[in-house]
């Protein structure tokens, strides 16, 4: 059938629809690696467009070249606690052209800062490359990133801070000023602008000051000094610095200069074989100066250790900073001190000995006054700060290595017994004074400064809780052990440790801060030219526990104040503790170094003084420290007043003498009872009638118990009741006489100081002799008819017992006449061994003096078989 036209219009439609429909497509997706190539290719110039906009804007910001102040110094300003201006700090500047610069000197400055000086055009891309390869090859310092113009840019018109804005504008600013100056202009205002130590900026005035002569005249050698010193003035100072590393310096810039043709490795090392002190002659300063030098250079180190500022952060910024000086007493002390206008008992310092001083707050750690030295000029060719030297501490380590210790970690009493005796093992010294004193409180030997107690503490300590225990606490109050390897060294106990006058002011601060220690320090605040500021971020720690810091304060005082202490000046009449040191030559008893260090709740000060390490004095007796440490006590409290006592923690507890912490149970304040002696007899001969009492006696465990002065008294009870003191001995026996009839006891009592208790008394131990009564011949004993009598019926006065009490110790039981008596016996009673005399008991213990002759077998009453002793020795 012929379908319908409808049906052939639907087909057809369908038809068309599926031939002319699109198939749909599959997209094909980019690699991941494509996707992000693109985005970081998109972020990269979006970055560079951010860069270049903001470098623009450092650009259009950067401040205009201005000549003035490319020529002009900005010094550091150094104010004292009052606000006033401290005189010759860093205010010295003579100003020199290029053509008065020797040639040597500027070949050295190019050498070490900008070798490619002549080349750039301000900017070095090779050199801030090879800054980095240098840095790790040569040591730090070799080589810096910055050209010379980028430096002089950097000191002249930049703030301080370390933000891309300011590096930008520097590398602007460089190019800028090269096209503008010439490069000997650029050379010759660099060279007057640095700081070179010592207060002084601009290489004029530092070649004058170091070597007494214009930069005109210098040679090689100095000049390898003078180039050194800008990278970090205070540490390279060949005066006020560390000459250790003036010379490491020194060869850094010669090594360039070899390196560059400018001196040949003949004069290299020639320059090297001169030492830094041969080299140097300075100049004269004034008495500000003098004063003040040491304040400036610490200045610097704190500036740059505690606040982060770099070299060209510092200097020619105008920093004003504040310091913790009381200008008034520090210029009095040093004005003293070096006019030898202290009072030390005898004529004068002597002047190839040397001394330093620090004073500073005990609350706050910051220091109020220095004394460098006891000279007055800078003449000296080896002039260090000697308050800033580190020296061995000697016995002024005693609290902080061997009694703080104990008392942190075993709440050791002051009153814990040490032993003074002869040190077994390596490490043996002996005291200062002859011979050793037994046993005795830490008190006692920390007062006098006992050196076998102190290596006992030491030892206890680190077998006890090791030697991290030790080294925890020195290092908290900011001193560093000496070690052997990894090992602690034994005589850090007596102080081979080394630390300055500083560092063991701020150390003993600690214990008249109640056991916190605050960082020594000099700086207040400081302030920036743009009137922005900083305040100190040096803040006190808990360094050990308050009742550590009192107990050793507490004996402390005793040094100062006890008799018996090893402080000669004399008491204080206020509150001040404090504690000797002194160390000696080597295999010497020449002192070395002798300290004192002491404090009030106000002021810690700490003097050293000693020998350089060129001195040829053979030794010193005078106790210097220790009087210059007298002066300036009294000079700090007259000048701030009277200070307040050290006030005793509600952790700390005292009983007697001695205190211990709380809630411990003072073990050390109950010595063991003294023990009593023993073995007690008595030999006695009754004819002569002379004899002695003996004993036995456990000296050594008296001792061990802390008992010392050991004596004994013996007391004698006869028979009628009546008693007196036969002797007071430190033998072992005393001798007797004349004892009377009848039973007589003696009783022997040990007698002992113990430190803790005082006079002590042992337990007693007896001994006891009996002596029968001789009886009168009666009329019926003359009657021959009685004598049967006497036979058969044997009186108690002559049954031969020597003892009335009936003990029979070694006694001859026999009868009157010799004869058999069984007969007369009753079964009761056992038999006895009749003439024989001999005793049937053993001698107990201790009686080995009183064995029986044997019994007289002719009945005679013998003066043998009254010689009983019995033996008690009484020990509880």
């Amino acid at each position: 059938m012929e379908r319908s036209r409808v049906a052939r219009r639907q087909d057809s439609t369908t038809n068309k629809r599926k031939k002319t429909g699109k198939q749909p497509k599959t997209k094909s997706k980019k690699p991941m690696w494509k996707r992000i190539f693109l985005l970081g290719f998109m972020l990269f110039i979006a970055a560079v467009i951010a860069f270049g906009a903001y470098t623009v804007y450092a650009i259009a910001t950067a401040p205009e070249l201005d000549e003035d102040k490319l020529v002009d110094t900005y010094p550091i300003q150094l104010l004292s606690a009052e606000g006033e201006p401290l005189e010759g700090a860093g205010q010295i500047r003579e100003y020199v052209s290029i053509d008065d610069i020797s040639e040597v000197m500027q070949q050295a400055v190019v050498s070490i800062e900008d070798r490619r000086f002549y080349e750039h055009n301000g900017i070095d891309l090779r050199r801030i490359g090879g800054a980095v390869v240098a840095n790790l090859t040569d040591g730090f310092g070799a080589e810096g990133g910055s050209t010379i113009t980028q430096q002089l840019v950097k000191q002249s018109f930049l703030s301080t801070d370390k933000k891309l804005k300011r590096k930008l504008q520097e590398q602007w600013l460089a190019l800028k000023l090269e096209r503008e100056y010439t490069k000997e202009q650029i050379l010759e205002m660099y060279l007057n602008k640095n700081y070179y130590g010592s207060g002084g900026y601009g290489v004029q005035t530092a070649s004058k000051r170091y070597f007494n002569k214009p930069v005109s005249e210098v040679n090689y050698q100095e000049a390898a000094i003078l180039a050194g010193l800008p990278q970090r003035p205070s540490a390279y100072d060949p005066i006020n610095g560390d000459q250790e590393l003036t010379r490491y310096r020194q060869e850094q810039v010669l090594s360039a200069m070899k390196r560059d043709g400018h001196i040949s490795e003949e004069q290299y090392n020639e320059a090297l074989d001169v030492a830094i002190a041969d080299v140097i002659s300075p100049g004269e300063e004034t008495e500000e100066e003098a004063f003040t030098r040491a304040i400036y250079s610490r200045v610097l180190n704190e500036l740059e250790e505690d606040y982060g500022l770099e070299q060209s952060d510092i200097y020619g910024t105008g920093l004003k900073v504040y310091t913790s000086i009381n200008k008034e007493l520090h210029t009095k002390i040093n004005s003293d001190i070096k006019s030898n206008n202290v009072n030390l008992q005898t004529s004068s310092f002597p002047e190839d000995l040397r001394m330093g001083a620090t004073v500073l707050n005990t609350k706050t750690g910051e220091i109020v006054a220095i004394v460098d030295s006891q000279q007055a000029k800078q003449g000296d060719t080896t002039y260090r700060d000697y308050s800033n030297e580190k020296y061995q501490i000697g016995s002024t380590a005693k609290p902080f290595f061997d009694y703080g210790p104990g008392i942190e970690n075993g709440q050791w009493s002051t009153g814990k017994v040490l032993l003074d005796a002869k040190l077994d093992g390596t490490y043996s010294p002996n005291n200062y004074y002859s011979g050793f004193r037994g046993p005795n409180t830490m008190r006692q030997y920390l007062k006098i400064s006992a050196n076998t107690p102190a290596v006992r503490a030491f030892q206890e300590v680190r077998d006890e809780y090791g030697q991290e225990a030790i080294e925890s606490f020195v290092k908290n109050v900011g001193i560093e052990p000496s070690y052997s390897g990894d090992e602690l060294n034994e005589s850090n106990a007596l102080g081979t440790a080394e630390a300055s006058t500083t560092q063991m002011a701020a150390a003993y601060a600690t214990l008249g801060a109640n056991g916190m220690y605050t960082k020594p320090h000099l700086i207040q605040k400081i302030e920036f030219n743009d009137g922005s500021s900083i305040n100190s971020p040096i803040k006190a720690k808990q360094a050990m526990e308050d009742y550590t810091a009192y107990m050793l304060t507490d004996m402390l005082r005793d040094v100062v104040s006890a008799e018996g202490g090893t402080y000669v000046p004399g008491a204080f009449p206020w509150d001040v503790a404090g504690k000797t040191g002194t160390t000696n030559e080597p295999n010497s008893t020449n002192p070395k170094d002798k300290w004192f260090t002491g404090y009030s709740t106000d002021y810690s000060i700490s003097v050293w003084t000693g020998k350089t390490k060129d001195s040829t004095v053979a030794s010193f007796d005078p106790d210097y420290a220790q009087y210059y440490f007298e002066y300036m006590m009294q000079q700090v409290t007259n000048a701030t007043g009277q200070p307040d006592r050290f006030q005793r923690p509600d952790s700390v507890l005292s009983l007697g003498n001695e205190l211990y912490v709380k809630g411990t149970k003072p073990k050390d304040l109950q010595p063991e009872k003294l023990v009593a002696p023993t073995g007690a007899s008595v030999n006695y001969d009754e004819e002569a009638q002379t004899g002695s009492v003996s004993w036995s006696y456990d000296f050594d465990g008296a001792q061990a118990d802390g008992y010392t002065d050991v004596t004994f008294t013996v007391t004698q009870k006869s028979a009628d009741g009546s008693e007196q003191v036969v002797g007071t001995t430190g033998e072992t026996s005393v001798n007797i006489a004349n004892l009377a009839e009848g039973d007589t006891t003696f009783t022997i009592v040990a007698n002992a100081t113990n430190p803790l208790t005082g006079e002590q008394q042992s337990a007693p131990a007896q001994a006891s002799y009996s002596i029968e009564p001789k009886e009168e011949p009666t009329e019926e004993e003359e009657n021959p008819s009685d004598e049967g009598n006497s036979e058969d019926e044997p009186s108690d006065e002559n049954n031969g017992n020597g003892n009335e009490n009936g003990n029979g110790n070694g006694n001859g039981n026999g009868n009157g006449n010799g004869e058999d008596t069984t007969d007369e016996q009753t079964p009761d009673e056992p038999a006895t061994d009749e003439g024989s005399g001999e005793g049937t008991d053993e001698p107990t213990d201790g009686d080995d003096s009183g064995t029986p002759l044997e019994g007289q077998s002719n009945g005679e009453s013998s003066d043998t078989n009254r010689g009983n002793s019995n033996s008690n020795n009484g020990n509880n």
